[in-house]
């Protein structure tokens, strides 16, 4: 699989940059979900959009077995970005200061891989929208916590975040029981 992972690796940076230029802040990632639904189409996967507003969801599944949720978040942040990129954020005064442009890319690339592996379950495909914050919910919720409200994971048996991590080495993984990172909550 890692051959075939390199061998789909400028279409992930390709995403990533797309997603970058056009950054779009919590509960308004309508483009940004446009992006995913017409990838997921291309790969011929049935995907639901207004997930938890404005997120996207997919699935794989072949035969019983195991549900496993793959999630990546798709908010950018209120921040002006002065990076000098090439593909740097067109949208003055927002950009993709935490990643997540390099998470919708990755899941995308991780959907292209896994509809030709061999498995048995299913697997879940998330684009959640609002990571970053809670202020446009009514609710006060964040992305996370509306799908959780939505009833996105009572099926679920586990569940994968993807996040990079400058600090972690590359071509690694870590994977960890429970909750993790700065807003982990377990209330």
């Amino acid at each position: 699989m890692l051959e075939q992972a390199q061998s789909i690796k400028d279409y992930i940076i390709e995403i990533r940059r797309l997603v970058h230029q056009q950054p779009e802040l919590g509960y308004q990632e309508v483009n940004t979900a446009k992006l995913v639904a017409k990838q997921l189409k291309a790969l011929d996967l049935s995907y639901q959009t207004g997930i938890a507003k404005t997120g996207v969801i997919a699935e794989i599944s072949k035969g019983n077995g195991p549900t496993v949720l793959i999630r990546a978040d798709m908010d950018a942040l209120p921040i002006h970005e002065e990076t000098g990129l090439s593909f740097e954020s067109k949208i003055p005064g927002v950009m993709h200061a935490c990643g997540h442009d390099t998470h919708t890319a990755m899941l995308l690339g991780a959907a292209k891989l896994l509809t030709q592996a061999s498995f048995k379950g299913t697997l879940r495909f998330l684009f959640q929208p609002s990571e970053e914050s809670s202020y446009d919910d009514p609710d006060g919720f964040s992305g996370a916590q509306r799908v959780v409200a939505e009833g996105l994971l009572d099926d679920v048996d586990a569940a994968i975040g993807l996040h990079q991590m400058p600090t972690m080495p590359t071509a690694s993984i870590a994977i960890t029981k429970g909750s993790v990172m700065a807003q982990g909550n377990r209330a």
